[in-house]
């Protein structure tokens, strides 16, 4: 049997910024990408998106799991206690709109705030997906899910490390997470300060799709939900 690995779709305004392009133009190709390949995926979605479109948010779960990444990808560890729980509810009862369960929840920018956990699960989840970090740091490595050595395992350190990336690839990871506005060409992120527009859009666009397809090809494995991986652990 292929080793799972759990691929992560954090669905945020377009850079983390403002926007909602990559939501209306990329959800749909990537749907697609997912089903040409067998595999599956948990899309983190913001739930204002659904002001957007809901039939779309609705079109995600038909085959893949939504979970929830906050109302407008706001840090909840910049949030009183009450407030972030308002956040992880209020988010959860949206996008269960669509009529399709909301099991899991991630904060945005992997920032969790205090008593995250406790939190999490008074706001009804049955897990997190919040550990880990965006930057190169020893919890990527001590986690082994996230990353390969210091570097988190997602699409934006493949496409900034480039080809050299795929060799420090580890032999079984537990998830890989990416964005839909990597997707989107570099003048998208705009809203960006400048040094971080420049490092985060190398090789964004149209090559983001490369770059994910030789490193799904390489890992070799069986793509799913969270939930079908949380499934075979404990609860939280």
């Amino acid at each position: 049997m292929a080793h799972r690995i759990a691929l992560t779709v954090d669905l945020e305004p377009d850079w983390g910024v403002r926007g909602a392009r990559a939501f209306r133009e990329v959800t749909p190709r990537f749907l697609r990408f997912l089903e040409e390949r067998d595999a599956r995926a948990t899309f983190f979605v913001c739930s204002d998106l659904m002001d957007e479109s809901q039939q779309l948010v609705a079109a995600i779960g038909e085959r893949n799991e939504i979970g929830s990444h906050g109302r407008g990808h706001r840090r909840v560890n910049g949030l009183g206690r009450g407030e972030a729980l308002a956040e992880m509810v209020e988010s959860r009862r949206r996008l269960e709109e669509t009529g399709r369960p909301v099991e899991g929840f991630r904060a945005p920018f992997f920032r969790r705030c205090r008593g995250h956990l406790a939190l999490v699960r008074r706001a009804g989840y049955a897990y997190d997906a919040s550990l880990g970090t965006v930057m190169p740091g020893p919890l990527n490595a001590w986690l082994g899910s996230m990353g390969a050595g210091l570097l988190p395992l997602s699409l934006t350190w493949l496409r900034l490390c480039g080809p050299a990336a795929l060799r420090w690839l580890p032999a079984r990871p537990g998830m890989v997470y990416l964005h839909l506005h990597e997707f989107l060409p570099p003048e998208t992120a705009h809203g960006l300060p400048a040094p971080l527009r420049w490092a985060l859009t190398r090789r964004c666009g149209e090559p983001a799709w490369g770059v994910l397809d030789r490193a799904l090809d390489a890992l070799g494995a069986a793509f799913t939900t969270c939930a079908d991986i949380m499934a075979h652990l404990p609860p939280l």
